[in-house]
């Protein structure tokens, strides 16, 4: 089920960046880049979803090592 939805998904997301290629002549630059960067992040969301999270992030570094900095932190804002 998950593969049929990233299969939809991707189907759609090229679908409509092809729509917005072919129009994006009658759109303000910065909106063109804005359209541009969603779709950028989009492109790297869906390529870190075919792998697991544990092999491209070593989280456990993060979670004991970040994770009582960020709590003090948060202490001292509170």
């Amino acid at each position: 089920m998950n593969r049929l939805f990233l299969a939809l998904y991707i189907l759609m997301l090229l679908f409509f960046f092809l729509d917005f290629f072919f129009h994006r002549k009658h759109m303000e630059r910065k909106q063109q880049i804005v359209i541009y960067t969603l779709y950028i992040l989009s492109a790297i969301g869906l390529y870190s979803v075919q792998y697991q999270q544990g092999l491209m992030i070593h989280i456990h570094f993060f979670l004991n090592n970040m994770g009582p900095l960020v709590k003090m932190w948060i202490d001292q804002i509170l």
